[in-house]
């Protein structure tokens, strides 16, 4: 599983959507139009699949029990 990503035009940094997608899902490109309002600049961007990137896995949510705990 990995976070769907996109590059901030306004800045160049990489910005999380909020979308988590297995590799698989990522390839098969079903993503459409989006929104997303950017944290890094604040502005409002519409971005589709062309515009994403799958980045690693996203960080382990500690409410979540099915994760083992270190």
């Amino acid at each position: 599983m990995g976070m769907v990503t996109i590059r901030c035009p306004n800045t160049g940094r990489s910005v999380a959507t909020g979308i988590v997608l297995t590799p698989e899902q990522f390839a098969r490109g079903q993503l459409g139009r989006n929104v997303l309002r950017c944290s890094a600049c604040g502005r409002v961007h519409h971005w589709s699949r062309e515009d994403a990137e799958l980045q690693g896995d996203p960080p382990d949510s500690p409410a979540d029990p099915s994760k083992p705990t270190r």
